[in-house]
C-alpha cells in the first residue's frame, strides 16, 4: 500500500514536470483513440446484426452522450470535474454569441467543404478510402449510418483537439501556436487515409474550429461545423456519389495533363465560390471576435 502511494506520488510529479505540450498532446490522443472506438461499435455491430433496421444512430447518440458527459465534468473522479469542464469548454453559449458564431459555421464550412474540392485541381491529393460500404444497406439504415459518422467524428475529434489538446496549449502558448499545433495533429490522426498535399486543408479546418471554440468559448459550434461539413463530403467517400463532388475529389490536377474544356469550368466555379466562402468566412471571424470580446 505504501509503495503503491510512493509510486503514484512519483508518477504524479514526472507528469507535472513535463511541458504542456507533451501533456496536452499525449491526453487528447488517448481520448481520441477512446472516443473514436466506442463511437463506432454500434456501427459495425448494426452492420453484423439486423442490418435492415437503422438502429445505429440512436446507439451512437447515447455512446456519445455518455462520452461527453464524463469528458465535460460530470461522474467520478470528483478531484478531476473542474479540470474536465475547463478541457471541454463546458457552459451554456449566450445567445449574442451563437448568433455571431452560426456566419462562421455556414461560411467556415462552405470554405472548407469547397477547398477539398478544389485541392485537387491543383496538387496530388489521392482520393478518399473508406473501408464501410452502404450500397448494399437499406436507404434508412445507409442514412443512419452516415449520420452516425458524422456526429462520432464531430463530438470525439472535437472534444480531443479543440478542448483537451487545444485549450491548455492556447492558455500556455497562445491562440497561434495552439491553432498550429492541434492542426497537426489533427492530420497526423488521419495519416492513414492521407498524405502530406493533405495537411494545408487539416491547418485551414483546425483554424476554423478552432477559432470558433476559442471565440465562443464552447465546443457546440466548432462541433456543428464539423458534422455538417462530414455529412456533405461522406455520401462521396462512402457511395462515390453525387459523381460530381467524386469527380472533384478524385481530379487530377489541372497542370499535369491537358483537362476538357468541362473540367476546367467546374474549376473554374469552384475556384469562384471557395473565394468568396474564404472572404465571408474572414469577416465573419472578425465580427466574432468583437461579439466575444464583448461578451
Amino acid at each position: 500500500m505504501y509503495r503503491s502511494k510512493i509510486l503514484r506520488q512519483r508518477l504524479k510529479a514526472t507528469w507535472a514536470r513535463l511541458p504542456v505540450f507533451v501533456q496536452a498532446v499525449a491526453v487528447g490522443w488517448i481520448l481520441l483513440q477512446v472516443g473514436s472506438l466506442i463511437s463506432v461499435l454500434p456501427l459495425f455491430a448494426n452492420l453484423a446484426f439486423h442490418p435492415e433496421i437503422p438502429w445505429a444512430l440512436p446507439a451512437t447518440c447515447v455512446v456519445l452522450a455518455g462520452f461527453w458527459a464524463a469528458c465535460s465534468g460530470r461522474g467520478p473522479p470528483a478531484t478531476w470535474r473542474a479540470d474536465r469542464r475547463d478541457r471541454s469548454r463546458a457552459g451554456t453559449v449566450p445567445a449574442r454569441l451563437w448568433l455571431a458564431a452560426l456566419p462562421v459555421v455556414v461560411f467556415g464550412t462552405l470554405f472548407l467543404v469547397t477547398l477539398r474540392l478544389v485541392a485537387p485541381y491543383l496538387m496530388p491529393v489521392a482520393a478518399p478510402s473508406v473501408s464501410v460500404r452502404l450500397s448494399s444497406l437499406p436507404a434508412g439504415t445507409a442514412a443512419g449510418a452516415l449520420i452516425a459518422i458524422a456526429l462520432g467524428a464531430a463530438v470525439v475529434e472535437e472534444t480531443a483537439f479543440r478542448g483537451y489538446m487545444q485549450k491548455p496549449l492556447e492558455e500556455r502558448y497562445g491562440i497561434v501556436p495552439a491553432l498550429f499545433i492541434t492542426g497537426t495533429m489533427f492530420w497526423v490522426a488521419h495519416l492513414e487515409k492521407v498524405t502530406v498535399t493533405h495537411l494545408p486543408g487539416h491547418l485551414l479546418a483546425s483554424a476554423v474550429f478552432g477559432l470558433l471554440a476559442y471565440f465562443t468559448r464552447s465546443l457546440a459550434p466548432a462541433m456543428v461545423a464539423h458534422a455538417v461539413a462530414d455529412l456533405l463530403l461522406l455520401p462521396a467517400y462512402l457511395t462515390h456519389s453525387p459523381r460530381f463532388i467524386w469527380n472533384s475529389l478524385s481530379a487530377r490536377p489541372l497542370w499535369q495533363e491537358t483537362a476538357p474544356l468541362a473540367e476546367r469550368q467546374i474549376f473554374a466555379a469552384l475556384a469562384l465560390v471557395l473565394l468568396c466562402a474564404a472572404l465571408a468566412t474572414l469577416l465573419a471571424l472578425r465580427r466574432l471576435a468583437r461579439a466575444s470580446a464583448a461578451a
